[in-house]
Parts: C-alpha cells; structure tokens; sequence
C-alpha cells in the first residue's frame, strides 16, 4: 500500500523486516528485491508520490514537486548548482532515461570489492537492462539539436555514439525533466514500485528521515516528519522499527542522516569523496530554427575527450564527456546570463539555439555534512587539474557548435561572450570556469564500497562496517566517479544490496 505520512495521526508506528530510506533508482530497487522475498518492507519518502496524473508540463509547479529545492540547491559557496530529484521514484521521475553501463576500465580500478567482479557486475547490468526495458532510441527518434552533435563529430572527427534509454511509447514531448505525462518512463515508480507493493511492500511518502536510533552496535528505529512539497515540515511523527535498513537517501541524504543520527565513523569515510560531474555549457545561436527543446533529449554523446585508461596518464587527462543539453523556457530563462535588451536578445534567439554541454569526470572530491536537524550542506571546490580539464571542454564545446553551423556561439561568463570566430577559440582554455555557474546533476561517491573499513563505509555487499543491520544502497557507493550516467548502475546497486540484505537476514 501507498500512504501520505500528513495523513496519519500525530504519532504512528510501523514494524518491519526492513526499513527503506528513499525511494530513487537503488532504494526502490533494493525494496522490490527484499518484499520478492517474502520480507516485510517499509519504504519511507520525502517526497510525494507523483503519478502521470499530477504531471502538467508546467515548469512552476513541476520544480518544487520533483526537485529538492525547486531545483535551487548549491554548494555551500552557491558556485554550483546541484539538481536533485525527490519523490517516489526519487530523479528517475525527471532525468532523461540514458542507461549507460559503468566502463569496464573504471570497474576494473575500483578495489576492494569481493562481491563485485566484473562477471557480478556484467549480470547485475543484465537483469537491470530487462528490468527496465532499455532499448536503442530508434533513428527518427533522434532530434534536431542531437543531429547537431552528431554532426559536428563527424566533421571534426571525434568519436561519438548513441546512447540508449529506458522508455517504451514516447511522444517525444521533450518535457522529461518535469516528470512524463505520457507515462514512458520506465522508472523506479513504474517498474519496481507496483512489484514492491504487489508483494506487501508499504510506501509512505512526504515522510522525511529526521534520524536513525543507534545503540549498540546496532540501527533500531528509524524517525520520519510529515513534510510538504515546499520542504516545511509537519506535526505528524513516524517511527518505524526494523530487523534491518537500508539507505538510499542520495550522495547528499544519505551521509548527511548517517552523521546527524551519530552513526560510528571511526575512518572518516562519510561524507569525504563527494563526486558530482560538474558541467558547463556552450549556446550556439543558428540560422535555421533547432527547437531543442522539442523531442528525446540526449541521444547522441561525444566520447572524443573522455579516457579511462592508465595509459592516458593523469598528466595529460581526457575526463569531458559531451553531451546536448537544454532547458525549458523558464529554466532557460533563470539561468541564462544579463540583463535587460541582452537577456530579451538571447530569449528571442531561443528557438534557434542549440547547447552542448561538458561534463567533468571529476577527480576533485567534495565533502557532505548535515546541518541543523535535517539540512543539508554540500562543499565543493575543484582541483587545479579539474578545472583547467573543464575550461577545455568549454573550448571543444565551442569548436563543436561552429562545426555544426553556428553563426555565433554564446559563452556563460558573468558577461556574456559572444564568440563568431571559429579561430579564436583557445583562450577559452584560460577562463574561470568556476564563475559560469556550473551545474551538477550526477553526486556519487560519499559513502564508497570496498572490503577494507579504512578505504570505505561500506562493505561490497553494501552493508556499513560498524553497524551491522545498515546498508546503503545508492550513488553513494560508488568508489570514484564514472564519467557518464549513473543510473543504470545505481539499479544494478539496488539490486545486489537487497539480495545481500535478504541473505543477511536469512543466513
């Protein structure tokens, strides 16, 4: 059954087998494979439960339904946007569907992981794959502005290639990351919730995990308040007790309650390897309407600059991986840069922009700490090497968009720069990339897997080193950054971590 926590009484109570905090791609995954198994299962959301129904297409009130902070969270300094998702379902109600596997030479440096070698790994892709219906977005499928990219790289002679998706009956409405009226989505919320629930599982949603009761070694209960879609709390208080949790609250929820509920960290191994792919963009201005807004989004990546292998050498590394990006009018508009007749110029120009966009397989890590009872802070800076690594990225997106026809291209600097020579791109390596507002949308790593307690939080079975009865089952296991699309992996995460759980329980 589905409940809203705001319509219990004022003090409620819940037993379990297994308590699931967050219901994103792992959480919700993990769930359906505990209830499958015959296990009571409890799963507790802070966001709401969003149906094809409530998706109206309208940016101002699909942000605060689907974003944490309507889409308004930074890092702690504000240079860095970070694009959260909540909700049951978690950010698989609003990404874009690529299902990517983690590149094997970036599985093959992770260590330590017993119960993860590649042959686990290449099953857990497998089955997630199935699960969930990937499929190669078909030709007509691919729209105008990917066209674009996909020009450019054979142009210019980088490699690029087509990313698959897991949606089945797309319109190609080009509105994924307000949610799908359409129900396409092969998500957390339409594959593996009905599962879970068919199965006994119970979800309650707008119920925020304020703490977890640790005592003796050992996880208790679990504490919940009733919360509303601006983020204002309630008067309804929900405990849950349990044989064993799971958390998978995100790279950021996750360390963030596992700290505030006093959770043993004797390593200092929560919350200190945020990884997040921190992007920037370039906006080509052309002659013909691209309407990018229009169609499936991201189908076309460019890999030219994107190496995971040793034998590149950190001294002169390959980390960008390039990909169109492209926001709603109002989003579009909020984030683009000046004022006055320079914002009405670029908003004129909207329907004949195209944007790409460079992100960071970042080697910079950042912390996560809580803050007040139920906050949450994000530090983050980028290391030399990183940033000088995304300003040349930028340059490449520059180059990119010349090639593909833009008779302008616009750069995001606090004034905006507008570049219509394609020759006189390399001081762009030279920018502050850090004061283009950077956006994140892929926090991963701040609580990383490996077998040695000293190199990591958690075990390769996703169970916490000190507190026998906890697990995490999200992005936050990851013991570096992947370079590409997290999701599919976080699935394949979810489901290794509730059959671990299962075999903990049973064994």
């Amino acid at each position: 059954m589905i409940y809203d926590l705001r319509e219990f009484g004022r003090r409620s109570q819940l037993i379990a087998d297994v308590c699931v905090v967050g219901s994103g791609a792992g959480g919700m995954t993990a769930a359906m494979a505990v209830a499958e198994a015959g296990l009571r299962v409890v799963v507790i959301e802070a966001g709401g439960w969003v149906t094809p129904e409530h998706v109206n297409q309208r940016e101002a009130d699909m942000l605060p339904l689907l974003y944490w902070e309507a889409a308004g969270r930074t890092t702690a300094d504000r240079a860095i946007r970070l694009h959260q998702g909540k909700g049951v379902g978690g950010s698989t109600l609003h990404n874009l569907n690529l299902c990517k596997r983690i590149d094997p030479k970036v599985l093959a440096s992770w260590s330590g992981l017993g119960r993860l070698d590649a042959g686990t790994w290449d099953q857990l892709f497998e089955e997630a794959e199935s699960l969930l219906g990937v499929c190669d977005v078909p030709a007509e499928g691919v729209n105008r502005h990917n066209q674009l990219l996909r020009q450019a790289c054979e142009k210019l002679g980088w490699r690029w290639s087509a990313l698959r998706h897991n949606r089945a009956g797309c319109v190609g409405s080009g509105y994924c990351e307000l949610g799908c009226a359409f129900d396409a989505k092969n998500n957390a919320a339409k594959v593996c919730l009905p599962r879970a629930v068919d199965s006994g599982a119970t979800v309650v949603h707008h119920a925020f995990a304020v703490g977890l009761d640790y005592a003796a070694g050992r996880i208790g209960t679990v504490q919940a308040r009733s919360v509303d879609d601006r983020g204002d709390f309630g008067d309804r208080h929900l405990t849950v007790q349990a044989r064993a949790f799971i958390v998978a609250g995100s790279a950021t929820g996750t360390p963030a309650l596992l700290q505030r509920s006093g959770v043993p960290d004797p390593d200092g191994q929560i919350g200190r390897t945020l990884r997040i792919h921190p992007a920037v963009v370039a906006a080509g201005e052309f002659d013909e309407p691209v309407h990018a807004w229009r169609g499936i989004p991201q189908t076309i990546e460019c890999t030219e600059f994107l190496r995971f292998g040793p034998e590149d050498g950190r001294a002169s590394p390959r980390n960008i991986w390039i990909v169109p990006a492209f926001g709603h009018p109002m989003g579009t508009a909020t984030m683009l840069p000046g004022h006055g007749a320079l914002h009405r110029q670029f908003m004129l120009a909207y329907p004949r922009l195209a944007v790409f966009c460079a992100m960071l397989h970042d080697g910079s890590r950042g912390t996560v700490s809580s803050q007040g009872e139920t906050g949450v802070r994000v530090d983050y800076r980028l290391n030399e090497m990183d940033a000088h690594e995304l300003a040349k990225g930028l340059q490449r997106l520059a180059e990119g968009l010349f090639a593909a026809g833009a008779r302008r291209v616009w750069i995001p600097t606090p004034e905006p720069m507008a570049l219509t020579d394609p020759n006189k791109l390399r001081m762009l390596q030279d920018l502050d990339v850090t004061r283009m507002g950077p956006t994140a949308v892929h926090p991963m790593g701040s609580c990383p897997m490996h077998d040695d307690p000293k190199r990591g939080a958690v075990d390769s079975a996703g169970r916490h080193h000190h507190v026998r009865n906890l697990w995490i089952a999200d992005g936050s296991l990851y013991p570096t950054s992947i370079g590409g699309p997290p999701q599919l992996g976080i699935y394949a995460l979810g489901l290794h971590v509730g059959r671990a759980v299962v075999e903990g329980l049973r064994g």
